[in-house]
């Protein structure tokens, strides 16, 4: 799979949400009592990435992982990894389809069976970065009740809850995905290439896989209706995999800058800082520096 940056007629447009403002929660980290012993995401776009590219293989994270110590929280992980490992065999599925013999299939079998695995394509596609954006967003301090129901165009865009709920006011938009993005300097190329490449594919997915509308069968020979199953499929994997690439350079922006605080907080704690006092403001991008409180007698 080449990791280009074309798929379909991919839109031009101005992305307006404003990016908020956020810092992490605990919830960051994977614990063991008051000890971190990890961070709490997978990263599912730089693992998908690498197994479209035949350069690397998915996580597998079960029910029995849920309930082991230390272990991840973050629902989305889970989520992801089923997601992952899904389209993996969806992959597999269209490419085998389309490039092996199936003597019993007649022309209608093959046109349906086309449809039906390039609409999977299509839908995983989506469900995978809807699912990886929101595992980031579980380990920030935005509400999970703010983007837990959000489809994937409303994560790129969507109108302000604060000033939805201010009679009279008109609501400005805001970008969950922009509000990731700018704390490590990536809102750039977010809102002006990651944004247009998911928007597109969420707009496939919503056309063609998602509701009542699809492609019409077009009955012709077996041959040809594998070749254009391939090449569609071929088409939006090729711009799903430039996705990844950026969501990949978010995934490993937070790593790093999360693994460096844990590092910070877990050598106070060695040295006996009291669980009382940590309580800390972590800020996305920023170098972690722990502030005393000291306590001045007063006179």
């Amino acid at each position: 799979m080449n990791d280009t940056g074309s798929t379909n007629q991919r839109p031009r447009r101005e992305w307006h949400g404003a990016h908020q403002p956020w810092d992490y929660r605990p919830q960051a980290f994977r614990w063991i009592g008051e000890q971190i012993v990890g961070i709490n995401f997978l990263p599912l776009a730089k693992e998908m990435r690498a197994w479209l590219m035949q350069r690397g293989s998915l996580s597998i994270a079960s029910t029995t992982d849920l309930h082991a110590r230390g272990s991840y929280t973050n629902p989305y992980t889970f989520s992801g990894v089923s997601l992952t490992l899904i389209m993996g065999r969806i992959v597999n599925a269209f490419h085998d389809y389309a490039t092996m013999q199936t003597p019993d299939h007649d022309e209608v079998d093959a046109e349906i069976e086309r449809l039906r695995l390039y609409n999977e394509v299509v839908l995983y596609a989506a469900r995978i970065c809807e699912v990886a954006i929101k595992q980031l967003l579980y380990c920030t301090q935005f509400p999970e009740a703010q983007y837990k129901r959000m489809a994937l165009g409303a994560l790129l865009e969507s109108q302000c809850p604060s000033c939805k709920r201010q009679n009279g006011k008109e609501p400005h938009s805001v970008s969950m995905v922009g509000s990731l993005a700018y704390p490590f300097r990536l809102c750039l190329e977010f809102d002006y290439c990651t944004m247009d490449h998911i928007d597109l594919v969420n707009k496939l997915r919503n056309s063609q896989a998602a509701h009542s509308e699809i492609q019409m069968l077009n009955i012709r020979s077996v041959e040809d209706s594998k070749t254009q199953l391939l090449n569609d499929c071929d088409e939006v994997l090729t711009g799903f995999l430039h996705m990844l690439s950026h969501l990949e350079k978010l995934e490993e922006r937070m790593l790093d800058d999360l693994a460096e605080k844990s590092e910070a907080i877990v050598l106070l704690k060695l040295n006996g800082l009291p669980a009382e006092d940590c309580n800390f403001k972590l800020t996305p991008g920023e170098r972690f520096v722990y502030e005393s409180k000291i306590i001045r007698p007063r006179n």
